[in-house]
């Protein structure tokens, strides 16, 4: 129950809880006013009896012989056996019933009561037949000289029906009530989780190269806009950060750019007049170096927004074909085959540069990893809003834990063979971010042993 509880949206629960706590709420007022008024109807029954115990205590007569009279007579002298609103039992002290006056006579009393148990006032409901309830009230009385008890009834069926109304009335404004709380309870949670919303929204869009939005502040005196106002100051801290980084990684890259030409330089003029491995070695490395600069700049520049897009229309198979060609030479001192299985004449708007920064980047990663005499393929595909380039290959493939990670930069799935053929980690980083500054998307979907299938999605 609590894993379906927890597994509810936020708006739900509150609905239930609403309705729930209406539903106890009408229950407990229902319980108070059904007491109340049964306490207040009991005692007005108990009172009357009082006042008919008077009244009949007041009519009745002894004769010398010991035998109980009723003065009160009808209009043609008889006892009036018309229906009473209350009546009433004599007995004696030895428990010997003197004198019965009921509404009915005495052959079709079916239930008559047993006599008194004490001489003592006693109150007590009973049930005289199925559905017929009376209240009854025992009291020793004094007829003349004689000491009897006397037991005067009144019908509970008026209490009864009102008791039985107001239960009706409870049990079916019960569900009405607990429904317009649910209503209520689903709208006013909605409207005050709509700043929520609003905000988890505007925080999915906001990425590394976004920090500068911030989330909307409806109210900033309630507790949401505290919430949003602090989620802004984060983000504000995080933009200083990130451009104090890549203001950082420019300025290192760019500085650099000058002492690796002047250790390049040096170094092959000393390799024109000494051809020793050290100084090859030393210019593998200063190569390296160079492109990493380049790389960060590259990345450093797409992230600061200063690369400007320019887009205009591709010829997808001549492009990719020209990649291909371009990396050729790569591939065959692996003596791999690149093929291109797709002629088909699609034309995309995108920029020319960073398209093929991309597309290079996927086929040197596949061309890197896939091992000799494989085969890669590039296919160009097209759905109902995009042209997909796909580049698949034989390589070892990408194990799950890694799939997620591999665009990040100097991210390495094997950081010794990516040494050994001089990746830096940063070529699927500076793909992703090509792609997407174009407002396309790039996926991977690879299986360990089977190779790894890389799609770049291109708006048509």
């Amino acid at each position: 129950m609590n894993r379906w509880w927890q597994g509810r949206s936020l708006k739900l629960r509150l609905m239930l809880w609403f309705a729930a706590v209406t539903l106890l709420v009408v229950a407990l007022f229902a319980f108070v006013v059904f007491e109340a008024v049964e306490h207040r109807l009991a005692s007005e029954i108990d009172r009357q009896l009082r006042i008919d115990f008077d009244v009949f205590e007041a009519q009745l007569d002894a004769d010398t012989a010991g035998k109980v009279q009723w003065l009160v007579r009808g209009a043609h002298g008889d006892e009036g056996f018309a229906r009473l609103s209350a009546w009433f039992e004599v007995w004696s002290e030895d428990k010997q019933l003197l004198l019965r006056h009921w509404p009915v006579r005495e052959s079709d009393i079916k239930h008559p009561r047993p006599a008194p148990l004490e001489s003592a006032l006693r109150f007590a409901t009973v049930e005289l037949e199925h559905g017929l309830h009376v209240r009854i009230m025992e009291r020793p009385a004094r007829v003349r000289t004689l000491g009897v008890i006397v037991r005067v009834f009144r019908e509970e069926s008026d209490m009864r029906r009102t008791l039985r109304d107001i239960v009706e009335v409870f049990l079916l404004a019960a569900p009405i009530a607990a429904a317009v709380a649910a209503l209520g309870g689903y709208v006013l949670a909605r409207r005050s989780l709509n700043p929520i919303t609003a905000m988890a929204t505007r925080a999915r869009n906001i990425t590394s190269e976004s920090l500068g939005q911030r989330l909307p502040v409806a109210n900033p005196h309630d507790e949401l806009g505290q919430l949003a106002a602090v989620f802004n100051d984060t983000l504000h801290r995080l933009e200083s950060s990130f451009s104090e980084l890549r203001r950082f990684t420019a300025d290192a890259s760019h500085e650099l750019r000058t002492p690796l030409t002047a250790l390049r330089a040096v170094g092959e003029d000393a390799l024109r007049v000494h051809d020793h491995p050290a100084i090859s070695s030393m210019l593998e490395e200063a190569q390296r170096l160079e492109e990493l600069m380049e790389s960060l700049l590259t990345l450093a520049r797409m992230e600061g927004g200063k690369i400007q897009i320019s887009r205009e229309p591709v010829a997808v198979h001549e492009f990719v074909t020209e990649v291909r060609d371009m990396l050729r030479v790569l591939a065959v001192e692996k003596q791999q085959v690149v093929e291109i299985i797709s002629d088909r004449a699609l034309t995309v708007h995108a920029d020319r540069l960073l398209l093929r920064q991309a597309l290079t980047n996927v086929l040197h990663n596949a061309i890197r990893y896939a091992p000799a005499q494989s085969r890669i393929s590039i296919a160009i595909e097209q759905t109902s809003e995009a042209v997909v380039i796909v580049v698949a290959d034989e390589g070892p493939g990408i194990a799950p834990e890694h799939l997620g990670r591999i665009f990040d930069r100097f991210y390495r799935v094997d950081e010794a063979r990516s040494r050994a053929d001089g990746g830096h980690g940063l070529g699927l980083a500076i793909a992703k971010s090509s792609v997407e500054r174009q407002g396309g998307r790039l996926d991977v979907e690879s299986m360990v042993g089977r190779g790894s299938i890389f799609r770049i999605h291109l708006a048509r």
